[in-house]
């Protein structure tokens, strides 16, 4: 049999990681909330947006079975029709998104009208963007890449908000239907809160774990991926209520005002002390089972990471039964709320960096080490003081960019990417973490050594 598939040309299938079969599995059931959240949503409460994702999300399932029916029809070579069903995933994750926005639009521009809407949303661009900057500055030792941390983002203001819209859409309705007002109802709300938005956003962090697990290496990564899902949906959820609290306030002159008001608490005070720390939680349990190597403590930590992350958010929201907001004292307990509820999770989750930031530099700086001692060329003696710290790999591409102009930049900077790849792989080999075989480790001094080959002619004007 096995002489007969060799002839066949096409060999035994590859090993596929049980991760990959998990995410899989939770995209799917995420689809499934999706839908069905939709069709109760359209029969119990009768909303455009209950409506609109209905019919939409069940199209795109039709269009997507339809499409990989095709594929799987017309396309015999298996390495072609992998090819295929990617790129079909691709354009039809996007469509899944781009109509998920539109619900969103729908919802978020419906009270006060798509101009206030934008003028909104404009405002929130700034302080998210420089939310992103930051967590890209305290990424200090091994950048993540942009194209991932936006995703992330993406999933959070999109995704994620899309999920909360109907399911804490039916929590209200069937709560309001059961509970008389009072202790029982806010309990509610702020259980609603802290589970559901918790559980969109970290599925996200969740399955960027799953996906591209060698992108993810520690706590540290894991708390850069959770914020910046968090920023996303800040982002989005500011929008919400400015535009909503614009709308109500608008009849009694003072619109602009409320609508700053939430700009302040959530853009400016509330960009870091808030979902971003929250959803950061989610991501620091998923990166610490990343260096686990036993099943049940990896399980054990991504639920703790779960657990802070809703008990964080369940405690804002329980604030407000306890405390009934004063609207003279509005801006001062803004203030106090933020530092007593959520200003001790920051603080621990800053501790819980600082101390990755610390155990990922000391393992990047062993390993750089090592590799310089094999004389492999990949890692140059003189070249460990200046991958050891940002500023002098700073200070290294700048010197490039005036030897040989913006390439030599570009080249500087994919060198000490590679070089640090190549000490991260190393310390997750040495730590027995890795699902590749040795000879990764190779192709990666491979291409170390092609890109400085690349850069040594840049410099020279070849």
């Amino acid at each position: 049999m096995g002489a007969a598939v060799s002839a066949r040309g096409i060999g035994p299938r590859p090993h596929r990681p049980a991760r990959y079969t998990l995410a899989v599995a939770i995209t799917v059931a995420l689809i499934a909330v999706l839908v069905a959240s939709s069709i109760l949503n359209y029969v119990y409460l009768d909303t455009v947006a209950g409506r609109t994702s209905l019919y939409g999300l069940l199209s795109i399932a039709v269009i997507a079975l339809g499409s990989f029916g095709g594929i799987r029809a017309i396309v015999r070579d298996p390495a072609e029709r992998g090819r295929q069903y990617r790129r079909a995933g691709i354009f039809l994750g996007l469509a899944a998104l781009a109509w998920l926005l539109l619900v969103d639009v729908i919802v978020f521009t419906d009270s006060a009208g798509p101009r206030i809407a934008v003028i909104c949303a404009l405002a929130c661009v700034p302080t998210t963007a420089f939310g992103m900057l930051i967590l890209r500055a305290l990424d200090r030792n091994e950048t993540e890449p942009w194209r991932l941390v936006l995703l992330a983002a993406v999933w959070g203001g999109v995704v994620a908000t899309s999920l909360v819209i109907w399911a804490e859409g039916l929590w209200q309705a069937i709560a309001i239907r059961t509970l008389v007002p009072g202790p029982g109802l806010d309990v509610s709300m702020a259980f609603s809160a802290g589970i559901l938005e918790e559980l969109a956003k970290g599925c996200a962090v969740l399955l960027l774990f799953l996906v591209v697990r060698n992108e993810f290496d520690d706590v540290v990564d894991g708390i850069i991926y959770g914020a910046a899902v968090g920023l996303g949906f800040n982002f989005m959820e500011s929008v919400s209520y400015m535009t909503n609290l614009y709308a109500v306030f608008s009849p009694e002159g003072v619109g602009v005002e409320a609508a700053g008001f939430q700009w302040y608490a959530r853009q400016v005070l509330g960009l870091f002390f808030g979902h971003a720390t929250y959803t950061a939680f989610v991501g620091a349990g998923i990166g610490i089972a990343r260096q686990l190597p036993d099943m049940r403590k990896k399980v054990i930590a991504v639920v703790a990471g779960f657990v802070v992350a809703i008990a964080a958010h369940f405690s804002w929201d329980a604030w407000l039964g306890a405390f009934p907001i004063d609207k003279t004292f509005e801006i001062v307990e803004i203030h106090v709320r933020t530092l007593i509820i959520t200003g001790p999770f920051t603080a621990a989750l800053l501790a819980i960096l600082f101390a990755g930031l610390h155990i990922e530099g000391q393992a990047l700086a062993d390993q750089f080490q090592k590799e310089a001692a094999l004389g492999t060329g990949a890692i140059l003696p003189e070249e460990l003081s200046i991958l050891m710290n940002p500023w002098p790999r700073f200070e290294q591409r700048v010197r490039g960019l005036r030897r040989g102009g913006v390439r030599a930049y570009l080249l500087v900077a994919r060198l000490q990417a590679a070089q640090i790849d190549l000490a991260i792989e190393r310390w997750h080999r040495e730590r027995g973490e890795l699902d590749s075989p040795p000879e990764a480790d190779d192709e990666l001094r491979r291409g170390v050594l092609a890109l400085r080959q690349e850069l040594l002619a840049a410099l020279s004007g070849r």
